[in-house]
């Protein structure tokens, strides 16, 4: 697969996406489409706080030092796990662009708590943004946190709300430490 682009300008909204990341969105269950997304705010797409507190902080440090900053990150479907990188660079504008590249796919049985075409009830279930473990009430994989909470046979699942865990929180910032 090739790298999927999206491109914020000085203000942080997308200004441009390409046809890769066009797919990977579909792929992935999203409607989003180029016309969509086009013009929004970048932030509008990030649900929970510390994300876009790690997002911000990223992006600073392109615009400020002019450099590159790679961040590891999962990016799960729900028949397979996806290792990914995203690169975040600088623009002559000071904007910034995001280009993630597949790294590698493990193959899983599929797990409807990632399906958004599952029905799903009122409550929610926190999920790492960044590795993809839920909850429950530890950290743990997704397969592992289901079975925890005994969603296998539910007939609807609980929504998912992003968050970061305390693992990722440290690593992450550990990266931008060693920037």
């Amino acid at each position: 697969m090739h790298p999927f682009i999206c491109r914020v300008d000085s203000e942080d909204k997308i200004i441009f996406v390409d046809a890769h990341w066009t797919q990977f969105a579909g792929e992935n269950g999203s409607d989003l489409t180029p016309k969509a997304v086009i013009g929004n705010s970048l932030w509008i797409y990030m649900s929970d706080v510390t994300t876009r507190h790690l997002y911000r902080i990223f992006m600073h440090r392109v615009r400020h030092h002019r450099r590159d900053i790679m961040v590891p990150f999962r990016c799960d479907a729900p028949d397979r796990r996806r290792f990914m990188r995203m690169t975040l660079r600088p623009l002559s504008d000071d904007g910034v662009e995001f280009s993630s590249e597949l790294l590698r796919e493990e193959p899983r049985q599929k797990v409807n708590l990632l399906d958004a075409t599952f029905p799903r009830r009122t409550d929610f279930l926190e999920m790492c943004s960044w590795c993809k473990k839920v909850k429950a009430p530890d950290w743990v994989e997704t397969e592992e946190g289901v079975a925890r909470l005994r969603l296998f046979d539910a007939p609807q699942l609980p929504w998912v709300s992003h968050s970061v865990c305390p693992e990722c929180d440290k690593s992450l910032l550990e990266l931008l430490e060693n920037e």
